[in-house]
């Protein structure tokens, strides 16, 4: 079996799996930060190479059951996953923890993705001081936007270094309480929140605290799904594997 992970669903699976001894599997992650916590079973990292890389990876290794555990805004691997189990033919699942949902007291501004969330704060004449919790890719298109200044935070250093003079950088990683999410929002006078809809409890404070101070939130939507089961718990998902057998 093959989990395409980095989440902490994906290393619970992992370990869940690892009590059967049925189960031969071999958890993938990205490789994108280098401070990763120890996952049972096999693992692997890095890229497959496209969808024509992991088709060849699934034969090499004569994957039976490919489990997609990877992060909900993760939209390349997940299509690339899906094509290539359709290939190559084999029980593929989604495993992905539900979305936050908007609560009354919530000031949610809904997009549907990150250039919808960075025209939004282009057409705002009054400047602002965000909050981005995005990671490190999506920085340069909104600190291009030079009317608002940015607190970004995100678990490593840029891999390219920024020279943007509107920006601050936060290195932390969760999961975070919200006293200390209050705290960060009062103490950098944020204005406005902008968050990806991950869901899960690690980074749910900043939803929290920003509702208990009223503060503003662009919700960037996740993106669309391919034709796949996808499972929301642990359990769900092992129970979706007893009907293979």
């Amino acid at each position: 079996m093959l989990i395409l992970g980095g989440t902490t669903e994906a290393n619970q699976l992992a370990d869940r799996l690892a009590l059967n001894p049925a189960y031969h599997v071999t958890t993938s992650r990205a490789g994108v930060t280098t401070d990763r916590q120890k996952v049972s079973g096999n693992e692997r990292l890095g890229g497959f190479g496209g969808i024509e890389g992991l088709i060849e990876y699934l034969k090499t290794n004569t994957i039976d059951i490919v489990i997609d555990a990877t992060h909900p805004f993760a939209a390349t691997i997940t299509e690339h996953a899906w094509a290539a189990c359709q290939k190559v033919k084999i029980p593929h699942l989604i495993l992905q923890r539900p979305a936050w949902e908007k609560e009354e007291s919530d000031r949610w501004i809904d997009v549907p993705d990150m250039q919808s969330a960075q025209d939004y704060l282009r057409s705002l004449e009054n400047s602002l001081t965000v909050f981005l919790t995005t990671g490190q890719k999506e920085l340069n298109g909104f600190t291009v936007l030079k009317k608002h200044t940015f607190v970004a935070r995100m678990i490593e250093p840029p891999a390219t270094e920024t020279k943007a003079f509107n920006l601050k950088i936060i290195l932390q990683r969760g999961p975070f309480s919200i006293h200390d999410e209050t705290q960060l929002i009062k103490e950098n006078k944020i204005d406005l929140i902008v968050s990806k809809n991950s869901g899960g409890s690690a980074t749910s404070a900043k939803i929290i605290a920003a509702r208990k101070l009223n503060i503003p939130v662009l919700m960037i939507a996740r993106p669309s799904l391919p034709p796949v089961q996808v499972k929301t718990t642990i359990e769900d998902c092992l129970e979706w594997l007893g009907t293979l057998s």
